[in-house]
């Protein structure tokens, strides 16, 4: 059955940088008819080339510091509750950091993050091997360079940010009304508190979350709609690639177009904001990730995930150069307060940068 949505509104107000409501995108999500489906994609990538062009953003992590994690969140292998595979080791020394970022930059790679498992990063000689990394890897390459450490606080962020940290990575996950199904040992104020406190000290602020945990498409749209509350600049679309030994060790329950769904809803909800495909874009998008751009995205992460190999470097600037897209340069800057909930700026560009 075919779905009446004015797509020719849902544009202009995209270009406009205002996304759509919560009924469009319950519409939206329901679409099956395969014109209706095309009509999605063209105003998907529409809207992607008005704000971000035909540039892509490039993005890589060390897995910095992993396992042993005394947080429970169900998807994860890194927690210290789940027996699984996963590797265990601390910090990483800075020479081994600003190894793996100039690899990465090598490879393409234009943001660099560094993750660690753990509740937060509160241990000093830890912080200050953090802030050595990060300042190393920003004078050796000039990437843009991010950290993903927890539950952070605002001190901690500043000294990182002093260092030449840029970004700050923290994922909301899901849907506040589902996020207790998932996390256990924390609340989802906490996940906000901790993006929050990266705004207020004027960083470019990464925060997504993971589909195929069990959440509905309800929830899909809340996640989206509480990300646009919060103003965050990037959002990292990650699909379940369940982890042997974790609670959803069993959860395979997204196909490739509700990947691709989401992500042009996501698109039009947060027309401004870069959106990143990330973690089990192989495994569940397979022949289909190069529609990933087409669906809206103007990102992907190159290289392993945090406990899971990905795609060789090669393959995906192979996909990157035949889908015409160009690898954005660094840096990627805060979009502008006054784009809340996204009213587009006079004399700024299409990434809200003045």
């Amino acid at each position: 059955m075919r779905v009446a949505l004015d797509w020719k509104t849902i544009a202009e107000n995209a270009e406009r940088g205002i996304g759509i409501s919560d009924d469009d995108a319950r519409a939206i999500v329901a679409l099956t008819d395969p014109d209706d489906l095309e009509a999605l994609w063209a105003c998907a990538q529409a809207v992607r080339r008005e704000h971000k062009g035909n540039f892509v953003n490039t993005c890589g992590i060390s897995n910095a510091k992993s396992g042993r994690c005394p947080e429970v969140c169900s998807f994860c292998s890194q927690s210290a509750h789940f027996e699984t595979d996963a590797p265990k080791y601390q910090l990483k020394d800075v020479d081994t950091l600003r190894a793996e970022a100039k690899l990465a930059w090598e490879n393409g790679v234009r943001e660099f993050s560094l993750v660690a498992s753990g509740r937060a990063m509160t241990n000093r000689k830890e912080l200050e091997t953090m802030k050595a990394a990060v300042s190393a890897i920003r004078d050796d390459t000039g990437m843009q360079t991010c950290a993903s450490l927890g539950l952070m606080g605002k001190d901690a962020l500043a000294e990182l940010q002093e260092a030449g940290m840029q970004a700050v990575h923290h994922n909301l996950e899901t849907a506040r009304s589902f996020h207790a199904n998932i996390v256990s040992s924390h609340s989802y104020d906490d996940e906000v508190d901790t993006i929050k406190a990266a705004r207020d000290l004027g960083m470019y602020t990464c925060s997504g979350g993971i589909f195929g945990m069990g959440e509905s498409w309800a929830q899909r749209i809340e996640l989206a709609m509480e990300l646009r509350e919060l103003n965050v600049d990037s959002v990292p679309l990650n699909f379940l690639n369940p982890r042997p030994g974790t609670p959803l060790e069993a959860n395979r329950e997204l196909t490739a177009l509700d990947c691709l769904k989401i992500i042009a809803l996501y698109r039009l909800v947060l027309p401004t904001k870069d959106l990143i495909v990330c973690g089990g874009r192989s495994v569940n998008l397979g022949e289909r990730q190069s529609e990933i751009f087409r669906a809206g995205a103007n990102g992907v992460m190159l290289g392993n995930y945090l406990t899971t190999a990905g795609r060789e470097a090669a393959e995906d600037l192979e996909m990157i150069e035949r889908e015409g897209m160009v690898i954005r340069p660094p840096p990627h800057k805060p979009h502008p307060a006054s784009l809340r909930p996204g009213v587009r700026v006079e004399g700024t560009d299409a990434n809200g940068v003045a």
